[in-house]
């Protein structure tokens, strides 16, 4: 039996139509388009409805950026050696189901909330597993290598290879796996400097 009541219930259901309603103007538009104007006439509701919701715009987006976060579904920062090398092809397909959504979290306004949601637990992740695989090697050789590693499994180098240099999907994976396995021989070797 639950204990929620009906009243939470539906709040919880309309906060979870603003949200969609966000999301869905992020796919269709911009950041710039996600108004609480806009996300209430999407969401056939109005504008104050919203304020009900999320105090300001700063807790708006970082509910956006919540929703986001989940709709992206990204995997969880690795713990093995074999599931960090396995990172780019999980993230980078993720990245590309939800292109727009990706394109759009990386926007200056949202790219901090996603950062603090997901690439810090993954850097710290990818640290403990150099430390273990390279524990002879300095600090700042390890911090470096972690940096290296880490600027391949974001969403923004994904978009780099994509957008930039026109890979196609597999090139953009293959091109990431590759950094991250010379890191990884290089750290392990001693070469990293």
């Amino acid at each position: 039996m639950s204990t929620t009541t009906l009243a939470e219930r539906q709040a919880d259901f309309t906060r979870q139509v603003i949200l969609a309603a966000a999301l869905d103007t992020l796919e269709r538009g911009s950041l710039a388009d996600l108004t609480v104007r806009a996300v209430a006439k999407r969401a056939n509701l109005a504008e104050r409805t919203v304020f009900r919701y999320f105090a300001d715009r700063e807790e708006f987006l970082d509910g956006v950026a919540a929703a986001l976060s989940e709709r992206l579904h990204l995997p969880a920062p690795p713990t093995s050696m074999a599931q960090l090398l396995a990172a780019p092809r999980a993230l980078y397909e993720r990245f590309e189901d939800e292109s727009s959504l990706t394109r759009a979290a990386l926007h200056t306004d949202l790219f901090h909330r996603m950062r603090a949601m997901h690439a810090r637990p993954r850097t710290t992740a990818v640290r403990k597993l150099l430390d273990e695989l390279a524990p002879r090697r300095t600090e700042r050789e390890r911090r470096i290598a972690t940096a290296n590693i880490r600027h391949y499994l974001q969403a923004s180098t994904w978009h780099y290879y994509r957008f930039y240099f026109d890979f196609s999907l597999e090139d953009t994976i293959a091109a990431a796996e590759t950094a991250i396995r010379d890191a990884l021989v290089g750290l392990k070797a001693g070469l990293a400097k």
